[in-house]
């Protein structure tokens, strides 16, 4: 390239340049204004939603959440929040292959529980909720989507159930193992009752979960997050079967059953009053 070439196109770099510049302050600018004149300020606002959760990890249980919540919002950053609702529990895959090969056993065994076999039903809980980001994401030019994002932690009670998967305490087919009283062997959807040994109780737990709430209009929001529903495990070792086919208490509580971790993804909607 020679020299009357770079003089021809040297103003115009810079001028591209400086023009380019320009575009990004004025975008910070606007992105500024944006974020700091808030479009929607939820302090002093009474708010209720609804939210349906889904596991993100199953092994031995699957939960599948719906919850009512209220909300009020002390200022635009900070509210206290109470849920309440149900959750529809089953046991996995997994859960009903190890109750059918460890019944299929013939020999007569010692043995522990497994852990995290509660399944949790009706909860609530009480909490807090710190939003300290507000921001925007743009969807298309003329079209941005605010958001707080949050993080949420209380504590509650729950009813929990467990229903083993080692002690049948009424076998009904050990070598196919069966332990309900289906009418088809092969048939595992015909039973209408089961014979494995279950406990209930009702039990402290706390909960946390971080998420994004996305404002639609003045009073509607999408609630996006994670959160996470933690509660004391318990479990019995030292079982012994011929004392719990016979219908018999066996074995003790074990002396440090850990903590059971439920994590879900909620899906939930706001209403602000």
């Amino acid at each position: 390239m020679n020299a009357r070439t770079l003089r021809v196109f040297a103003p115009l770099v810079v001028w591209l340049a400086a023009s380019a510049a320009a575009a990004q302050d004025d975008e910070a600018v606007l992105d500024n204004v944006v974020v700091r004149n808030r479009l929607y300020e939820p302090g002093g606002k009474l708010e209720v939603s609804l939210g349906v959760g889904l596991p993100l990890q199953t092994h031995l249980t699957a939960h599948y959440f719906f919850n009512l919540g209220v909300a009020y919002n002390l200022f635009n950053t900070f509210a206290v929040e109470a849920r309440a609702g149900y959750a529809a529990s089953r046991h996995t895959g997994l859960a009903r292959s190890i109750s059918e090969s460890f019944l299929a056993l013939e020999e007569k065994l010692v043995t522990d529980e497994l852990e995290d076999l509660w399944e949790m039903n009706l909860h609530g809980v009480a909490g807090i909720r710190w939003a300290p980001i507000y921001g925007k994401l743009s969807l298309v030019s003329d079209l941005p989507a605010h958001f707080q994002a949050y993080v949420w932690a209380g504590g509650g009670l729950g009813s929990f159930q467990r229903n083993s998967v080692i002690q049948c305490s009424q076998v009904v087919n050990r070598q196919a193992g069966v332990c309900d009283n289906r009418t088809s062997l092969d048939d595992r959807g015909s039973a209408s009752e089961d014979y494995w040994v279950r406990e209930t109780r009702v039990a402290p737990m706390v909960s946390a979960a971080v998420g994004f709430r996305f404002f639609i209009l003045d009073k509607h929001g999408l609630r996006l997050e994670v959160r996470d529903w933690v509660f004391r495990d318990n479990y019995r070792v030292n079982l012994v079967r011929e004392d719990w086919e016979a219908g018999r208490v066996t074995g003790e509580s074990a002396s440090s059953p850990g903590l059971t971790h439920l994590v879900q993804f909620d899906l939930g909607y706001t209403y602000s009053f």
